[in-house]
């Protein structure tokens, strides 16, 4: 009997032994998988600067009467010329569009309670001017012809896709140099292997967005010099670093 315990305990031990030798490699394996992996990440904007090719205007007007009837016809009336004087400047029907529309009661807050004093209506309308040679003739023309409300004025680029492809390369040039300052600074070597990237969406940002003249300006003649816009990218990259 002892010696059939004896025999038992010594393949018990035995067995012990060997998974306990088998097993060391797949620890030493599973330390490796752990360890910590060294990830660098950089953000970059690349901007290209164009010049612009069209332009877009809202020039409206608005009046205040005693009665809301009366304000929107008044309204309506110099609309009625406002737009004859955007189509005789040459702008096509389907560049110009409704922009707002409206009424509105006017109140005097100056006491204690405030008081009705009548109406006010609000027509514009946005244009799309194609030829920037034209854009100081035709504010000229809308003032002339009785626009009150007249908008901010803003250059663009129509076709952006060439102009943001090239910003857009830009920025992943720059992203891969600021990985690479950053390893440098960091002290360490290594190859950066790209894992991830992401674009980051930017506007069209115009250099020279005008503020289009009142109505005391009328017959000025309007001098407009549509500059530059620029365009922009942007991305965010994540490297590993190989050594």
């Amino acid at each position: 009997m002892k010696k059939i315990l004896i025999l038992a305990l010594a393949l018990v031990m035995g067995v012990l032994a060997v998974t306990a030798i088998g097993g060391q490699p797949a620890r030493a394996e599973t330390e490796d998988e752990v360890k910590s992996e060294t990830v660098l990440r950089a953000g970059a904007v690349g901007s290209v600067t164009v010049e612009p090719d069209i332009a877009y205007l809202t020039a409206g007007a608005s009046v205040e009467r005693d009665k809301a009837a009366d304000a929107m016809a008044d309204v309506s009336a110099i609309l009625d010329d406002v737009l004859a004087a955007i189509k005789d400047a040459g702008i096509a029907d389907d560049d110009i569009k409704t922009q707002s529309v409206g009424v509105e009661a006017v109140y005097d807050y100056s006491r204690s309670t405030p008081r009705m004093t009548g109406y006010l209506a609000r027509n514009s309308l946005a244009i799309t001017i194609r030829d920037l040679d034209s854009v100081g003739a035709l504010l000229d023309a809308v003032i002339e012809a009785g626009a009150n409300d007249v908008g901010s004025l803003v250059f663009d680029k129509e076709n952006k896709n060439e102009a943001y492809d090239e910003a857009l390369r830009l920025a992943v040039a720059r992203a891969a140099e600021k990985a690479g300052v950053l390893l440098a600074a960091a002290g360490l070597e290594g190859e950066l292997v790209l894992k991830s990237m992401e674009e980051v969406t930017y506007g069209t940002y115009a250099a020279d967005t005008v503020q289009a003249p009142m109505p005391e300006m009328k017959g000025a003649g309007i001098m407009v010099i549509p500059g530059t816009i620029e365009i922009s990218a942007g991305v965010t990259a994540e490297y590993s670093v190989q050594r």
